[in-house]
């Protein structure tokens, strides 16, 4: 292993290192806050919170269960939707719109809405070209706490449903949501938003500034940026537009809450998203913080912090395997660009590896380990181009968002799916032993075992049918980059990051067209919600159930053991079926590469 994957490697670790040790205070203070405990946020913001229940008239005794809960969270999620489809549309004659942005067409809006409200953040359009400082603050970066604030509550129902006994309630969704917002997410996205002002990040409503470039370049015959003294150039450019407006404030959620939809078209890779190298690292910190809390809150809620520690071995080794393979490929390259020696890939006096796609100011490394995470947590967002990846770098990504949000994933509904897949191997393990399923004292029976189904099946179903329409549809009706392997891993990461609520992308895909807003919209809603329907169903069967003593010939699920089996069913589960799309796209390029 050469001394630059080494160095990634290790600077990788020591973040993965970090965001743990953060992880764990912070996993006390969401049990805390999420049960109404008293502590000293609970002491300055209590009276806010009061007033915001009081306000949708909702009272914190008033505990739902599954179905009531489930109601809740889609009733809310529809008028989130419709709320941000109007601003969208109407954005043209609505304020904060000093460049004059008209309204989104019909199916844009539906998909820019869709993306935002099921926490995916896909985004057919560049933000700055296209939307109003009206839309960016008030529409998306709204979105960008309300939707993790749904996961939340999500995931705190499903833990109040493990270790309920008996009463088969689950909480309040909308009092949840209050204390999502109020306790946990404004409060460090004020934090990051702060750093990233501090360090050059916008963060204003004046309009966009046109400044002088300090080296002219030039425009070629096909709209390609040359140098100025270039033959090829057919215009010279001496000026730039610099957008800004409130960037700061949605660029720390965007990270905070698995979002990951930019302000700007180039996401963290713009300077002004992201300026410098302890943005980068905060940033990248942020995306896995509340995920890897949530998991350590899971031992805590459940009175056995083994089971988190149990779970978070497994998120661990998923993540450690994919970020050995992306940086050693990226730190690699590929034989085309080494050139038998003729390329220089080196890390002496450059970053090493495979620069395609990269800013030379965050290098291969960072570029690498910021794949890795977006992918594994759902976030989605970018600080380099993902086309210009290796073939290991895209497939390993298309896997992590193809297992079902259980690396991290997003905020709450990862540590769903990582519930859905610990019941399944439960129930797989007590079969192969012969034993009556059973997990944290209660039995796992046929409507436990048909939820956990669904949460763990459905992503991939979603996906592979979202796929399969794109793929047949009339020909010029969907566009790639190009044809052949790479063109299938276009569209094929664009449907799995839809339906994995991620929202990276290739950018080869042609994304704003009615069809492919249309498709990607619906599998947006479909990926979100039906995993979040079953996981509501599955707590409320577990929170009916008395729990009863373990005895001699109980399953130990904290144990190394039962921790490489939940391995082997999500690699079986999740990945395999991607498998057979996987080797139309980046494997057949990978190996074509080779070859």
């Amino acid at each position: 292993m050469g001394a630059a994957v080494t160095s990634a490697l290790l600077q990788a670790a020591a973040l993965v290192a970090l965001v743990l040790a953060c992880a764990i205070p912070l996993s006390g203070y969401l049990v805390n806050v999420m049960e109404g405990r008293l502590t000293p946020a609970r002491r300055v913001l209590g009276p806010v919170e009061r007033a915001a229940c009081r306000l949708m008239g909702v009272r914190e005794e008033d505990s739902m269960g599954w179905r009531r809960f489930l109601v809740s969270a889609l009733l809310f999620t529809a008028v989130c939707f419709a709320g941000l489809t109007a601003v969208l549309m109407g954005q043209g004659r609505l304020p904060w719109n000093p460049e004059g942005c008209a309204g989104l067409p019909a199916d844009t809006a539906f998909n820019l809405a869709a993306s935002f409200v099921t926490n995916t953040d896909w985004q057919p359009v560049a933000g700055e070209a296209r939307l109003s400082y009206f839309s960016q603050a008030a529409g998306l970066a709204v979105q960008n706490f309300l939707s993790p604030a749904v996961g939340l509550a999500a995931a705190f129902a499903l833990l109040r449903g493990l270790a309920a006994h008996g009463t088969g309630k689950l909480g309040n969704f909308f009092v949840d949501v209050v204390r999502a917002v109020l306790y946990v997410l404004l409060p460090l996205a004020l934090t990051l938003s702060l750093v990233g002002l501090w360090q050059g990040t916008p963060q204003t409503f004046e309009g966009y500034e046109t400044v002088q470039l300090l080296e002219p370049v030039a425009i070629d015959a096909q709209g390609n940026v040359v140098a100025a003294d270039d033959p090829a150039a057919v215009r010279e450019v001496t000026e730039a537009v610099v957008p800004l407006g409130p960037q700061a404030s949605q660029v720390a959620i965007k990270q905070l809450g698995t979002n990951g939809g930019g302000f700007n078209g180039a996401n963290s890779a713009s300077a002004l998203e992201n300026p410098t190298p302890l943005t980068n690292f905060l940033q990248c910190a942020a995306m896995p913080l509340i995920p890897f809390a949530l998991v350590l809150a899971f031992g805590r809620m459940v009175g056995d912090r083994r089971q988190g520690r149990a779970l978070m071995a497994a998120v661990l080794v998923l993540l450690g395997v994919a970020l050995v393979a992306v940086v050693t490929a990226e730190t690699a390259a590929t034989p085309q660009l080494a050139a038998d020696g003729a390329v220089y890939v080196g890390d002496l006096g450059q970053s090493a590896g495979n620069m395609e796609g990269k800013e030379c100011r965050i290098g291969v490394g960072p570029s690498a380990l910021w794949a890795v995470l977006t992918t594994a947590t759902a976030t989605g967002a970018t600080n380099a181009s993902m086309a210009g990846m290796t073939p290991v770098g895209v497939a390993v990504p298309i896997v992590l968002m193809g297992l079902g949000e259980v690396v991290g994933g997003g905020v709450g509904t990862g540590l769903a799916a990582l519930v859905g897949f610990t019941v399944l191997t439960v129930f797989i393990a007590s079969l192969m032993v012969g034993r009556s399923p059973e997990y944290l004292g209660k039995k796992i029976g046929p409507a436990e075992m048909r939820m956990a189904t669904v949460a763990v099946v459905s992503p991939a179903l979603v996906i592979l049918a979202a796929a399969t329409v794109l793929a047949l549809a009339p020909a010029g009706a969907v566009s790639t980059s190009q044809g052949g392997p790479f063109g299938f891993s276009d569209l094929l990461y664009a449907v799995t990051s839809a339906g994995a609520n991620n929202g990276s992308a290739l950018a080869g895909l042609a994304a704003n067209t009615p069809l492919v807003n249309g498709v990607l919209g619906v599998e947006m809603l479909l990926g979100r919600l039906v995993p979040l329907a079953a996981a509501l169903a599955l707590a409320g069967s577990l929170a009916a159930r008395e729990p009863q003593p373990s005895g001699v010939g109980t399953l130990s699920t904290a144990s190394p053991l039962f921790v490489g089996l939940l391995l082997v069913i999500i690699v079986l589960v999740g990945a395999l079926a991607l498998l057979p799309a996987l080797a139309l796209g980046p494997l057949a390029e990978q190996f074509t590469t080779v070859l």
